[in-house]
């Protein structure tokens, strides 16, 4: 259904550039581009759709005023969402469920960091055939909820993978299209679309100096299940990955794709860093301020610790197996961690040692 959302501040002009490449090769592991074999970025990927001539000016963010540029609206639509079905992917951990988009085809695929998890955390994909396959969680950017998974199961042809867009070059009140599965893995059903536009982009000073988008917010309806999932334009080109789901429909969130570009080498690396705004994780302890060993001064009644019978005066000896000597080292250990997230302490209680599992909990505003 196409969002009856006027916009009273009109969309600037931006241009679309393109030109398709014969061969395409994947660039070195640690970076997100591929080029072509001349070396000019290339179109790449198997989600572009070349814009319908006379649609350029709804393309921009303007809404159809004749029945053509409804038809043709549709049109196109209908072919992105087509392609985009195919790399969209359905994640489950367990009992968790969200959604990804493959973006190389070597397999690695874009999440929220709410979604991944922790990193090596293995997980299993649900494509758009139905066929399960086996991925692990790489690094995450909790900053900005970027997360990247890695397939790890072998294939003979290259995976599925989107064609990437630039969100630098988005205009607010642009259209878009969001894929995801809702509710979870439903067979028979596939990915589900949503088409909306871009009602804000927030953006803060990049390392140039230069304003960078940090968080799209569109109308495209979202629920529980969608998080992770792609959003394109409608040329089919990744431009965003959905990460908090509001309870009005435009308070929808998404993660700009250049978030990720600018992450990639970091979360190759499995490197994990920074905390997603509401979800910062606690188990609820404090430790003696004239020790620097990691002695619990203070277990918050009815917190997690304590649910899980931890008490003050407890020694931390171990985090999930891995020995520290600090307090700061415990305070690490768990902002690593997310809401939900189970871990195991093991603690020394006067002459006992004992292994306590906790499931974090996230702190209050």
């Amino acid at each position: 259904m196409l969002s009856a959302l006027s916009f009273g501040q009109q969309p600037g002009n931006q241009a679309s550039s393109v030109r398709s490449s014969k061969k395409v090769e994947l660039s070195p592991a640690n970076s997100i581009e591929i080029r072509g074999t001349d070396g000019d970025a290339q179109v790449k990927g198997m989600t572009y759709v070349a814009l319908a001539q006379g649609l350029e000016r709804v393309f921009r963010g303007y809404e159809p005023t004749s029945l053509l540029e409804l038809k043709q609206l549709q049109a196109q639509q209908a072919q992105v969402a087509e392609k985009i079905e195919q790399v969209t992917v359905n994640i489950q951990q367990g009992a968790a469920q969200g959604s990804g988009v493959i973006i190389t085809p070597d397999g690695y695929v874009l999440t929220a960091a709410h979604v991944a998890g922790d990193k090596n955390r293995d997980a299993w994909l649900l494509l758009s055939d139905g066929s399960r396959v086996k991925a692990k969680a790489l690094g995450m950017n909790r900053n900005k909820d970027a997360g990247l998974l890695k397939i790890v199961d072998e294939r003979s042809t290259p995976w599925p993978h989107a064609t990437l867009g630039k969100s630098k070059d988005l205009n607010v009140g642009q259209w878009v299209i969001a894929a995801g599965h809702p509710g979870g893995w439903k067979p028979g059903r596939g990915s589900v679309i949503r088409v909306g536009r871009i009602l804000k982009i927030r953006s803060e000073n990049g390392e140039d100096g230069l304003p960078s988008p940090h968080t799209l917010f569109t109308d495209c309806a979202l629920i529980g299940g969608d998080s992770g999932g792609p959003l394109f334009t409608l040329e089919g080109k990744l431009v965003g990955i959905h990460s908090r789901i509001g309870v009005d429909v435009d308070d929808n969130m998404h993660v700009p794709i250049d978030v990720f570009d600018e992450s990639w080498d970091r979360m190759v690396q499995k490197e994990v860093w920074g905390m997603l705004p509401g979800y910062q994780p606690v188990i609820g302890v404090r430790g003696l301020r004239s020790d620097e060993r990691p002695v619990l001064e203070y277990v918050e009644p009815g917190g997690p610790a304590h649910r899980a019978g931890i008490k003050a005066g407890d020694l931390v000896l171990k985090f999930n197996d891995v020995r520290i000597t600090t307090f700061e080292e415990l305070r690490l250990g768990v902002e690593s961690k997310m809401p939900g997230d189970t871990i195991v302490l093991t603690i020394q209680r006067e002459e006992r040692v004992l292994r306590i599992p906790i499931v974090v909990g996230v702190a209050s505003n």
